[in-house]
Parts: structure tokens; C-alpha cells; sequence
């Protein structure tokens, strides 16, 4: 007699993992969550009357190929920071709150540990945004996937009050407000990884940083959208993005409306590590701008830099300065 285990697919593991971690899941939820895991899918009260015109906000996101990096030298414990910080980071772009979260882990054959640890880094970052973590998939795949080997996506659900969509009401002269990147955040990673390769580099070799090479590499996404969402509210802001594939240009360019930007890049405060990479790779200035975050995870587009300035200075224990202006597309 031939069973789905047989096959290898074990539901019962699955099953007892989830089990195991929904008291952590379940403490991410807040009032309005009415079910979560466990069922076919998520419930959450939505009090309309908070609202005058309510839009959802809907982003779905991986982490690339820095999972492979973070399997490679077995630091899994903070790619799920990353997968809840490229979904809930792009939402807020849109003028929404972040409210509710839910992940997708596919992999070959369903291993506890690394299973456990990649569900305890999602749960904190969803703690870290102040979403919940209302449900999921896991998907054992045997042939799809070779044996070790997992991939996660996520997706993040936000609220907006129609009037505080954004981006809105660019104008020449509104200041660029970078947001402090952590590192690298989760892209780049495929050429990362090429570097490392072609230049015979061990990231747990000692270097002048620091922390480890590989910690710096791996560090995980920054979480932004808890920390500026009342900028929003306050309508303090009129865009904001997020730096992620394609550098601080082109994703700046994306909701700027027509409108071009000018950016000081002899303001820009890129990390060591990035530099060291660069350097490595001989990477030309023009590419590590398209690659690379450069050293800044988000941008805000403001006329009111001072109030901007002074709201976030005493909430955040990053940098944040102002790198360029609205106006034309020029590097300088």
C-alpha cells in the first residue's frame, strides 16, 4: 500500500510544526484578527467606520537569491525579517498601514529545524512591523525541489484612507529625505554571491569591519513602515520610496509622476561593506546605483523637511539627511 509519505510528503510534520508555534503566531495578532492559521483562510474585522473612503493595499515579495547565501553559511535566523520587510515596506509606499502578513514555504522535504527557525524570524518580523501573522502555506514538493533546499514568499495587506494615498502632489522643490539602509537589505544578492565567488572571498574570514563579513552581508531588511506611517497620517509626506532592485533612481523615478530628481551623491552615505564589495567586484559607479540601495532603504519626498526631520529624529536610531530634490534627472 503506497502513501503520500511514502512519496515524500509528510502532512503530519507540517501539521505538528505549526502546532508546535502557533502560541508565537497567535501573539502577533490584535483585536481585529477573527481567524488565522489553521483555517482555509484569514478573517480580520475591518472597523470601516475608522474610515472615511477605505482602500486595501495588497504586496507580494521574496527575498531572491540571499536565501541561498544565508543556507549556505547556516544564517537562516533572520530571512524572515526580510520577507516580511520587502512586503510591509512596499505597502506603505501606497500611503497604507501594514496590518496583516502571510507567508509561503516551499521546499523538498520539510526539515524541523531550519523550518522552526525561518517561522521564529517571520513571527519577529512581523512583531517588528506590528502586523499580524494571520496564515500561510507550506508546500513539501519532493522533485520540485531537491532535498535542503526551500524557497519563502510572503504577502502583506494594508488599509489606506483614500485621501492619504500616495504618491501625490510632486512638485519641483520637494526635498529627498533618505532612511539609513541596515546593509544591503535583499537585493543584489546574485552578484554578491559572484564576487565571493570569482574573488575567492570567505565571508568568515576576518575583515576591518565591525562584524563578520557574512553577518554584514546577511543582515536583515529594515523594517521602516511602524516608524513612519504617522508621517502619513500628519500628511507630511507627498512619496515615498522604497529602494530595492533598480537603486535609488529608478525606484524614486517610479512616483515622481513625470517629474525628474536630483540626487547629491556625495551625500549619500554608503556602508563600508557595500564599498568593499564594489571594490571587489570592480564594479562601475553607474551599475552599483542600479544594484545597490547605496546605503539608503527608503526615500521620503517632502516639503516640510523640518517637521519630517524633527518627528523622526527622537523615533529611529538610524541616519536620515536629505540627498537630493525634485527638479530634473541628474547625477552629481
Amino acid at each position: 500500500m503506497s502513501t503520500y509519505k511514502d512519496a515524500g510528503v509528510d502532512i503530519d510534520k507540517a501539521n505538528s510544526l505549526i502546532e508546535e508555534l502557533k502560541k508565537e503566531i497567535s501573539e502577533t495578532y490584535d483585536e481585529d484578527v477573527l481567524g488565522g492559521v489553521g483555517g482555509f483562510g484569514a478573517l480580520i474585522n475591518v472597523n470601516l467606520k475608522k474610515f472615511k473612503n477605505p482602500v486595501i493595499s495588497i504586496s507580494t515579495d521574496g527575498v531572491g537569491t540571499k536565501l541561498l547565501l544565508a543556507k549556505e553559511y547556516d544564517r537562516i535566523d533572520g530571512i524572515g525579517i526580510d520577507l516580511v520587510a520587502m512586503n510591509v515596506d512596499d505597502v506603505v509606499c501606497t500611503g497604507a498601514k501594514p496590518i496583516a502578513f502571510v507567508d509561503y514555504y516551499a521546499c523538498g522535504k520539510l526539515e524541523e529545524e531550519t523550518y522552526r527557525r525561518v517561522l521564529k524570524s517571520i513571527i519577529k518580523g512581523c512583531r517588528i512591523a506590528g502586523v499580524s501573522l494571520v496564515g500561510g502555506e507550506t508546500a513539501e514538493m519532493p522533485g520540485m525541489y531537491k532535498e535542503g533546499e526551500f524557497d519563502l514568499n510572503g504577502t502583506a495587506i494594508g488599509i489606506a484612507e483614500k485621501e492619504n494615498i500616495l504618491p501625490k502632489n510632486i512638485t519641483e522643490g520637494d526635498k529627498l529625505i533618505a532612511l539609513e539602509s541596515s546593509g544591503f537589505h535583499s537585493n543584489g544578492y546574485s552578484l554578491i554571491r559572484k564576487i565571493l565567488k570569482d574573488k575567492n572571498i570567505n565571508p568568515e574570514k576576518e575583515y576591518e569591519f565591525e562584524k563578520p563579513l557574512i553577518d554584514l552581508l546577511l543582515e536583515p531588511t529594515r523594517i521602516y513602515c511602524n516608524q513612519i506611517y504617522s508621517l502619513i497620517e500628519n500628511k507630511l509626506v507627498k512619496g515615498i520610496a522604497h529602494i530595492t532592485g533598480g537603486g535609488i533612481v529608478e525606484n524614486t523615478l517610479r512616483i515622481t509622476k513625470g517629474r525628474n530628481i536630483k540626487i547629491y551623491k556625495d551625500k549619500i552615505k554608503t556602508p563600508e561593506v557595500m564599498k568593499f564589495i564594489i571594490k571587489e567586484g570592480k564594479i562601475s559607479e553607474d551599475e552599483a546605483f542600479r544594484v545597490f540601495n547605496m546605503g539608503v532603504g527608503m526615500i521620503l519626498i517632502t516639503e516640510f523637511t523640518d517637521k519630517v526631520l524633527e518627528e523622526m529624529i527622537n523615533k529611529v536610531d538610524y541616519r536620515l539627511y536629505v540627498i537630493g530634490e525634485v527638479v530634473w534627472l541628474t547625477l552629481e
